[in-house]
């Protein structure tokens, strides 16, 4: 039996990477909250109609970036980890109000909200990230089941 090159540890160890203050308008709709962010390139499946919300006013957030002490981490793994910290994940809006207040952010770091998904007419779940490609700014939606590396980071906020 070969030996493994590293043992991946059980439960993956969370950690907080950064923390940042935010200021959510839920009453705008995702649209303008898209068209404010400036991003370069953006998956067209992110709509008010696909991410519905029904949350009203304008609350101040603090954000946290949570990382993973390994190379993969399964969403179970990102939700327990999390859970752990006294988190959960942040939905739609407040990513985009994160991508719109700290633009360069997500030229260090991917950044994924657990807690807004979207089911594609493949029956895969989506969920909302900001990314960079080629050192554009993107929004896009990666697989819910996803084995996670370590570039990305999970945003979310106190339960």
């Amino acid at each position: 039996m070969a030996t493994p090159i590293f043992k991946q540890l059980d439960p993956p160890l969370p950690f907080i990477s950064s923390t940042h203050l935010i200021s959510v308008d839920y009453d705008k709709s995702v649209e303008e909250m898209i068209n404010e962010g400036g991003y370069y390139w953006k998956n067209d499946n992110i709509t008010s109609e696909n991410f519905p919300s029904s949350e009203k006013g304008i609350i101040q957030k603090e954000i946290f970036l949570v990382g993973f002490n390994q190379v993969v981490v399964s969403v179970e793994d990102v939700l327990k980890g999390l859970e752990r910290l006294g988190l959960c994940s942040i939905n739609l809006k407040e990513l985009l109000s994160l991508g719109t207040q700290y633009p360069e952010i997500q030229n260090k770091d991917w950044i994924v909200a657990l807690g807004s998904t979207w089911c594609d007419s493949y029956g895969h779940i989506l969920v909302p990230n900001l990314d960079n490609g080629g050192g554009h700014r993107r929004l896009d939606l990666f697989w819910w089941e996803n084995y996670w590396v370590s570039r990305w980071r999970f945003a979310a906020v106190c339960n």
